[in-house]
């Protein structure tokens, strides 16, 4: 509550002083996001009516204010009906409004350094679909990554500080400090898009204890740190992160008849770094990110060896073709446990590759496009064609689908869940 409550009175600055303002607007856009279950039970994923509003302000004396909030209403919630497991009242709940504030904060530009201070989104790296460096700000997950990054990312209470050297060549250089230390939302418990949890074995119940996750705190304090250059052509960056890992892991004690399951989020370091440069129709780009001391689950039957910590190695390479009104994207993630040991509930190397083609027509209005990965340890996929049609400046729609195979791991889990989707925007 208390970056809420920061919010607010961010906020409210900004309409006491309104009088001092140069300029405002608004922007913001009008949308309905609608999605048909296509495999296992056929029905309505989501009627989804959303209202994206973007004030800001500028101030006096070299600030300025900015926010986005999402608000919403699913009338697929009161179209379906209530049944256990997957729409419970609860499930319904979760999904049918939801009001967000992504962003509002407070900007001060100079000649050599930007200072944003509030609610923001932080974004690292340079790949798609998955994220590597881009580990600042946790995820919304209730409709596991098939959201657009910029609407799922949650945003944080943070200063950041970015300042410019006057040297020869162009750099940058970014501070961050979080108080405001939040884990990633996962879909509700039974819902159609929660995570696969494993089975107890015959004889055993399972005993849930309270959760333990960071919240606003000084020692749950969250530090960073990047470089950014070009040097000769190359675009390049320098990453370092102390946080909190986004998803939690499953601390276990197996007594007779019992097991007692309780999730923590852990503390890691990430260090890592990223690099693109361009080579005539082709972009070539890569990213690394280190993960000292993050958790890793584990077979074992106390709380203190369910959960072992690892140095992970997370690496992506891509590259983008684009001629003749088409871009090619493939682009190739893995993910390497050092010192792995067979009681690691995870493989010691995993990873997907990814495709991304795209191309248009009519003047750019007819935009036909796929997005393809593969999880090539565990063998599941997920494809995911689209066509947009630009009517005018302002308003745009879009039919897709996404379509899911395989039966194991983190896509294959979802074969059930295959779906077609229907979009249509206005912006103002």
């Amino acid at each position: 509550m208390a970056n809420n409550f920061l919010a607010v009175l961010l906020i409210c600055f900004v309409f006491s002083t309104q009088s001092q303002a140069t300029e405002w607007t608004m922007h913001g856009s009008l949308k309905n996001e609608s999605a048909y279950f296509i495999s296992g039970e056929k029905r309505w994923d989501k009627i989804q009516n959303k209202l994206e509003l973007k004030p800001e302000a500028v101030l006096a004396n070299g600030w300025e204010f900015r926010s986005r909030a999402l608000l919403w209403y699913d009338a697929a919630m009161d179209i379906q009906g209530t049944r256990s497991p997957d729409l419970t009242h609860s499930i319904k709940q979760h999904y049918r409004t939801t009001t967000q504030l992504k962003e509002a904060y407070l900007l001060y530009s100079a000649d050599s350094f930007d200072l944003r201070l509030g609610q923001q989104q932080i974004i690292w790296g340079k790949t798609d679909a998955l994220r590597l460096l881009d580990i600042i700000n946790p995820l919304d997950l209730r409709e596991f990554i098939l959201d657009d990054f910029f609407d799922s990312r949650i945003g944080l209470v943070a200063a950041r500080l970015n300042y410019y050297p006057d040297t020869d060549t162009e750099q940058e250089i970014e501070l961050i400090i979080i108080p405001d230390a939040k884990p990633s939302q996962t879909a509700p418990t039974g819902s159609r898009w929660a995570l696969n949890t494993p089975t107890p074995p015959a004889g055993f119940t399972v005993q849930t204890l309270n959760n333990e996750q960071p919240n606003w705190s000084v020692k749950n304090t969250e530090y960073g740190a990047a470089w950014r250059g070009n040097i000769e052509g190359w675009d390049l960056s320098a990453n370092y992160f102390y946080g909190w890992k986004d998803s939690s892991n499953a601390f276990r004690k197996i007594t007779p008849g019992i097991i007692t399951v309780q999730f923590k989020h852990l503390r890691m370091h990430t260090v890592g770094g990223s690099f693109s440069n361009a080579f005539g129709a082709w972009v070539v780009r890569g990213e690394l990110a280190t993960n000292l001391q993050e958790g890793v689950n584990a077979q074992g039957t106390t709380f203190t060896d369910t959960v072992q910590r690892k140095t992970t190695v997370n690496a992506a390479l891509a590259a983008e073709w684009t001629g003749h009104n088409w871009t090619v994207s493939p682009q190739f993630f893995i993910r390497h446990i050092k010192n792995w040991n067979a009681k690691l509930l995870e493989p010691q190397n995993s990873g997907f590759w990814m495709l991304g083609i795209s191309t248009d027509f009519m003047h750019e209005k007819l935009k036909p496009e796929i997005l393809l990965l593969a999880d090539w340890a565990a063998g599941g996929w997920l494809a995911r064609p689209k066509v947009s049609y630009d009517w005018s400046d302002d308003v745009t729609a879009s039919i897709g689908a996404d379509i899911f195979g395989g039966s194991h791991g983190l896509l294959g889990q979802f074969n059930q869940n295959d779906r077609v989707s229907f979009e249509v925007a206005y912006s103002f």
